[in-house]
């Protein structure tokens, strides 16, 4: 069946085509930014910088002018003042920096006296209160410098203070109008003493006081006596301290620790006899017998911490000089260093290898100090070696560790063996060092002519 091919006929409209790219409803030739949905004629404006209804207009409250990052829409109450926008920090200059509606209460001066409390005005409520306020005599900080003036404070309660006429703010006797009494003091503040109040001849005592004569300091009923070998208290009577009786010049009551001893009284010098000669209420060390040896140092004592240590005391084997003669005695010296010394019981006290007790070193000396040398360091015979040192037979010269052996059937050398050369194998007298040539054969020796011949050694 044949195909049938229908072509449509090219459109022949004439409406132009219209477009929307950001699809707000607003067609391109319309809308003032067909790439801004947020923009369209008519649209709302949103804080946002832009002429959102397309009206040529951007809103006066969308310009940020102070420059402070934030425009009217956005909350700044003043876009005149960059320290205002919502969130500021509040600067204490009465003005609502952070935009809440609100000028915080230490921003307002309440008592109109010209300062707030942020300026420093720590009363608000009264005007006679602020940092350049004068200070007045009412116990109060004034000036807010956080600190009431002392002479405002009334320290010792007598309802006065200094400013006030207090002459005496830590006596409450002291004060304006109060009444006199017989102290030496002004006590009502008008700027004397009355006269019966004062001790005009320094004797310690007032007409108010008693004094029946206040011109002369040495007569007066009850006077103190003065330590002066006078009756100060005309009693009749010289006090006993104020007499010397040891005639050293001075008397107890001007400080002789002991006036019946003329060699005791202030700065007299020491004598190393225990007393305290200078007053000064202090025996010199030197002087005290610490020990109870009867010796102190001034006395000779060389160590008064030690009771056995004293001039002329028995010396002791202790290393120390015990007589004070400044010797230690030679025999309690440990010279050779080996702890113990010869009157300990060294019996030679120039070797570190002999003391009591000292281990025997087979070297011939009596090592542990016990008067006997050991038989094994012996050496009998003059061989040069002890029995202890290897000298397996201490009675023949010839015998000793590292001898030469000697052909004579003797272990010379202390090895514990007897050369083979030197033993006579076939016992016909003679050894193979000895010049038999055949010890296996006792008719072979050296000069066989008849029966056998000795070796000279064999012989006796």
């Amino acid at each position: 069946m044949a195909a049938i091919l229908f072509v449509g006929c090219p459109s022949t409209s004439t409406e132009p085509e219209v477009t929307d790219a950001d699809s707000d409803g607003s067609p391109a030739e319309e809308d003032c930014d067909d790439y801004d949905a947020n923009t369209y004629p008519g649209a709302p404006e949103i804080c946002d910088r832009l002429d959102n209804d397309c009206d040529n207009v951007v809103p006066d409250d969308e310009y940020d002018l102070d420059l402070d990052g934030l425009a009217p829409c956005d909350g700044d109450c003043n876009d005149g003042d960059a320290s205002v926008y919502e969130g500021a920090p509040e600067l204490c200059d009465g003005a609502d920096q952070d935009c809440d509606g609100l000028v915080p209460p230490d921003e307002l001066d309440a008592d109109g006296d010209g300062y707030t409390g942020c300026d420093g005005d720590c009363d608000d409520e009264d005007a006679a209160i602020n940092p350049d306020a004068e200070e007045v005599c009412d116990g109060v900080d004034n000036n807010c410098d956080e600190f009431i003036p002392t002479s405002e404070s009334d320290s010792d309660a007598d309802g006065l203070a200094t400013c006030e006429g207090d002459c005496d703010d830590g006596n409450d006797t002291i004060y304006p109008d109060a009444e006199e009494v017989c102290d030496g003091l002004d006590n009502n503040c008008d700027g004397s003493v009355p006269i019966d109040e004062i001790d005009s001849d320094g004797d310690g005592g007032t007409v108010c006081g008693g004094d029946c004569d206040d011109f002369d300091p040495a007569v007066f009923p009850g006077a103190e006596e003065a330590c002066d070998g006078l009756d100060n208290d005309r009693d009749g009577i010289v006090p006993p301290l104020e007499v010397d009786l040891d005639g050293d010049g001075l008397s107890t009551c001007v400080g002789d620790c002991d006036d019946g001893d003329s060699a005791a009284f202030p700065g007299a010098p020491e004598v190393c006899d225990g007393a305290d000669n200078d007053c000064d209420g202090v025996v010199p060390a030197d002087e005290i017998d610490s020990d109870g040896d009867t010796f102190s140092l001034c006395a000779g004592d060389c160590d008064d911490l030690v009771a056995n240590t004293f001039p002329g005391a028995a010396e002791a084997c202790d290393a120390v000089d015990n007589d004070c003669d400044g010797v230690v005695p030679t025999d309690e010296l440990d010279v050779d260093a080996d702890g113990i010394s010869a009157c300990a019981g060294d019996c030679d006290d120039a070797s570190g290898d002999t003391y009591p007790g000292a281990p025997e070193l087979c070297d011939g000396a009596d090592n542990d100090c016990d008067t006997v040398t050991p038989a094994d360091e012996a050496d009998a015979d003059s061989d040069g070696q002890r029995v202890c040192g290897g000298d397996c037979d201490d009675a023949a010269p010839l015998v000793y560790a590292g001898a030469p052996e000697a052909c004579d059937g003797i272990d010379n050398d202390c090895d514990g063996v007897v050369p083979a050369v030197e033993l006579d194998g076939d016992t016909d007298g003679f050894s193979a060092c000895e010049g038999d040539c055949d010890d296996v054969a006792a008719d072979v020796y050296p000069n066989r002519q008849g029966a056998p011949a000795e070796a000279p050694w064999r012989l006796g």
